[in-house]
């Protein structure tokens, strides 16, 4: 689909499907990159090389739902944090100059923006365990949904923007769990042998 050499990864589709934001090593690192779509006449121009930063790495794009802006993850100060940065089109190609907004805690990974565009979830480690994190931008406030053992990634949101699911990282077994956004109480909804990864509602 995209024509550039070397490899392409992590990719994720605007709501509106006409953009799609991908990481490639295609310059030797990874770099974020935008593809314009057109469900009639597929790709639109070339890629877009929309953020870079010397010895860093790039991963996890996410939409915000208008399609104006994206969350993605760069190690660009030395540990994965979460950044924000407006969407480029042609013409308007220019490097910008991401916002970051995970402050709080390091090793912030898996963003997903909610489908109301208000909050970001994301995975932060917290004293030695990594729990499911919310970013809300009306209060720009990170708050902390999970707790106790087992590593949490992979959140992804419910349509009604109050649900999330997750999967547990444990070295014997992982399962799929659900949180409320109001209650933070954790229902696991997958059980049996082999790990469950990677839930996207």
């Amino acid at each position: 689909l995209v024509p550039l050499r070397g490899n392409q990864l992590l990719p994720a589709i605007s709501k509106r499907g006409d953009m799609i934001a991908f990481i490639s090593d295609a310059s030797g690192r990874a770099d974020l990159f935008v593809q314009l779509f057109s469900k009639t006449h597929g790709l639109m121009g070339k890629p877009i090389q929309a953020f870079s930063y010397p010895k860093s790495v790039q991963a996890s794009p996410t939409f915000r739902p208008d399609g104006k802006k994206i969350a993605f993850v760069s190690d660009r100060n030395g540990t994965p944090r979460i950044y924000i940065i407006d969407t480029p089109y042609p013409g308007k190609e220019t490097t910008p100059n991401p916002f970051c907004i995970t402050k709080k805690y390091r090793q912030n990974t898996c963003p997903s923006w909610s489908p109301d565009g208000t909050k970001l979830a994301y995975s932060a480690m917290i004293d030695g365990t990594r729990q499911i994190m919310v970013y809300d931008f009306l209060t720009k406030e990170e708050i902390q949904l999970t707790s106790g053992g087992y590593h949490k990634e992979n959140p992804s949101w419910a349509p009604n923007s109050l649900h999330l699911i997750y999967n547990t990282v444990d070295p014997s077994s992982s399962e799929l769990f659900i949180v409320n956004l109001k209650q933070k109480e954790m229902m696991q909804i997958t059980t049996g042998p082999g790990k469950k990864h990677y839930p996207a509602w």
